[in-house]
């Protein structure tokens, strides 16, 4: 038996890693091709409210914009469940996937102009810049993946640790806005993917239970 298993849990002990690394690649590749795309086109359009003005820009909220990707990678790591982690990778998927094509039918571009930032804000924003432009706007893909994310982490973090997520997930939210990434239209179109994708992946046994019977027993996810 030990010979049996052996193999099978280092097996196992891979996928998270093989899944994080295809994943990030997937993402940034595909992503990025995008958005180079979307460059090229003269048909992009913006989708801004006036009052948007209004929304100020707070350099340093790039430090929770930008921390999504430890949570995006130790997404992969929380449990050894293969059958957890094989959902999790699907819906990181339909996320990265719709949101592509809504980017292809609906190009957009961010369309105010970001203040100068100095220090190791300005650092953090000139990376930023190296890898990122002002289009592939509405669903945010920000947006879309912190709703997996919640799915993901809430589960397994309560009490002050759960807390303290809720308010860490609640500012990069707002850094999306704050941070003059994403204008105010792409943050529900990115909570409507990131929905869609939960629904799509949620066990057939807990698919149509009633919200408050799902919250009092296990989480539908």
């Amino acid at each position: 038996m030990s010979s049996i298993s052996a193999p099978r849990s280092s097996s196992l002990s891979w996928q998270p890693v093989l899944c994080a690394a295809a994943t990030s690649v997937a993402y940034v590749v595909l992503y990025g091709l995008s958005n180079q795309l979307t460059s090229l086109r003269t048909d992009v359009g913006s989708g801004v409210f006036d009052w948007e003005r209004l929304i100020p820009f707070i350099g340093w909220t790039i430090v929770p914009y930008l921390s999504i990707i430890v949570f995006f990678v130790g997404s992969f790591f929380l449990d050894t469940d293969r059958e957890s982690l094989r959902r999790h990778v699907l819906r990181m998927a339909i996320v990265l996937l719709v949101s592509l094509l809504c980017y292809a039918a609906f190009p957009l571009r961010y369309t105010f102009e970001r203040p100068r930032t100095e220090g190791l804000v300005g650092v953090l924003f000139d990376l930023l810049g190296h890898c990122d432009m002002p289009y592939n706007r509405a669903p945010s893909l920000h947006i879309g993946v912190l709703v997996l994310l919640w799915a993901r982490f809430a589960p397994v973090l309560r009490g002050a640790w759960g807390m303290a997520l809720r308010f860490w997930f609640a500012l990069i939210a707002v850094s999306v806005l704050t941070t003059y990434q994403h204008h105010v239209l792409d943050v529900p179109a990115g909570v409507a993917v990131g929905l869609l994708a939960l629904l799509l992946t949620a066990p057939a046994n807990h698919r149509y239970e009633r919200p408050c019977r799902a919250a009092s027993s296990s989480p539908w996810w």
